[in-house]
């Protein structure tokens, strides 16, 4: 919309016709006063978009106009910056979120302050979940939660490790042994059906994230997380054999974006928003993963570049497995195997239509848009 400046002209002729007792004090001020009007109309006359408060973003390729800036909260799964965060920091550092007019902190998650109950109750708008196991839990017990993008699929990141020195590489090989769990942790469900599945009987014990019992010998295997057995544990000369679920025929996926069923319903909106800048920061991280380090050594220099660089270039392979699916694509067909597998460890209490633990209209939309 451009401003008319003829109606607004300061007019000569109108100027002559000023009675002779006006003051020159006032008619300077008059002009002053015009011409400050006239200014201030024109540069609001530069506007794209009538509703109030928007902006528009000269630097997009394409000129875009966003809404007000929305301040939202996001829940990461775990406690402390990891290598795979980088695409989520690096949507910050790019301002890719603040193109879609969002202005998003993460929060650390814990024990305490775990992504389901922390979204549940209000305190963030959306979560991230190691996996679809917690989501699909939450969602038995009654909570009402919905997954809107599965960002790591077929990621096989639960695993077992045991010791180069026992020479234990094989799921039979732990038939009557000592095993560490993590109670609570997704890892415990996947391990269980694992051994059920294999008819190999273990003496459990619960070890957190500890790997003292491991290296001291009091256990022979345990639960650990494929990317730092493969990264981080050889870098600190601890050697290990990886035993993987998926060998077995257990397929496992990981990171889980949901919120609830209240804000899907009440801004879409924001979430298709907030997908279509990790969208982005994803496919500009899988290209510059140096650059979506940095993202994170910048919040915490006390992590190493090179072993942060390598695992965000494993977390990255799984964010586009397979190839042929975008990303964050998720689908009642990817999520039976892990509800069955659930459902058999008696996990399941109350059974539901898988179709209402996720939604695909939030990833459609975003994926549609960019």
């Amino acid at each position: 919309m451009k401003f008319n400046n003829n109606n607004n002209k300061f007019n000569n002729k109108s100027k002559n016709k000023l009675k002779n007792n006006l003051s020159n004090k006032i008619v300077v001020l008059f002009i002053v006063t015009l011409v400050l009007f006239i200014f201030i109309m024109g540069c609001s006359s530069r506007s794209t978009h009538p509703i109030s408060g928007a902006a528009t973003l000269k630097n997009s390729k394409v000129a875009k106009t966003i809404e007000p800036v929305e301040k939202i909260s996001v829940r990461l799964p775990i406690p402390f910056i990891d290598g795979g965060f980088g695409p989520f920091y690096l949507a910050i550092d790019k301002g890719y979120f603040e193109e879609e007019g969002l202005d998003v902190t993460y929060n650390f998650g814990s024990a305490e302050a775990n992504p389901i109950k922390m979204v549940i109750t209000g305190q963030d708008e959306i979560g991230f979940i190691g996996g679809p196991d917690t989501l699909l839990v939450a969602r038995s017990k009654g909570h009402s939660v919905k997954a809107f993008a599965l960002y790591h699929r077929y990621s096989d990141f639960p695993v077992l490790i045991t010791t180069k020195e026992s020479g234990i590489t094989r799921v039979d090989q732990l038939d009557g042994k000592k095993v560490g769990f993590y109670y609570g942790h997704i890892s415990t469900d996947v391990l269980r059906n694992l051994f059920r599945k294999e008819n190999v009987d273990v003496e459990e014990v619960d070890i957190g994230v500890s790997l003292n019992q491991l290296l001291a010998g009091q256990i022979d295997a345990q639960w650990w997380f494929r990317i730092p057995a493969e990264v981080v544990l050889p870098a600190k000369n601890v050697d290990v054999n990886i035993i993987i679920p998926n060998e077995y025929g257990i397929n496992t996926h990981g990171y889980t974006f949901f919120t609830t069923e209240k804000i899907l319903e009440e801004n879409p909106k924001m979430l298709k928003n907030f997908m279509r800048a990790i969208i982005k920061a994803t496919e500009y991280a899988n290209e510059h993963p140096d650059e979506a380090t940095l993202s994170i050594i910048s919040r915490d220099n006390q992590l190493n570049y090179e072993i942060e660089l390598e695992k965000l270039k494993l977390y990255n392979e799984v964010t586009v497995n397979p190839k042929e699916l975008p990303i964050g694509y998720i689908s009642e067909e990817i999520l039976k195997e892990t509800y069955a597998r659930l459902e058999e460890e008696g996990v399941i209490k109350n059974p539901f239509d898988l179709s209402d633990a996720f939604t695909t209209e939030i990833l459609e939309k975003a994926h549609a848009e960019i």
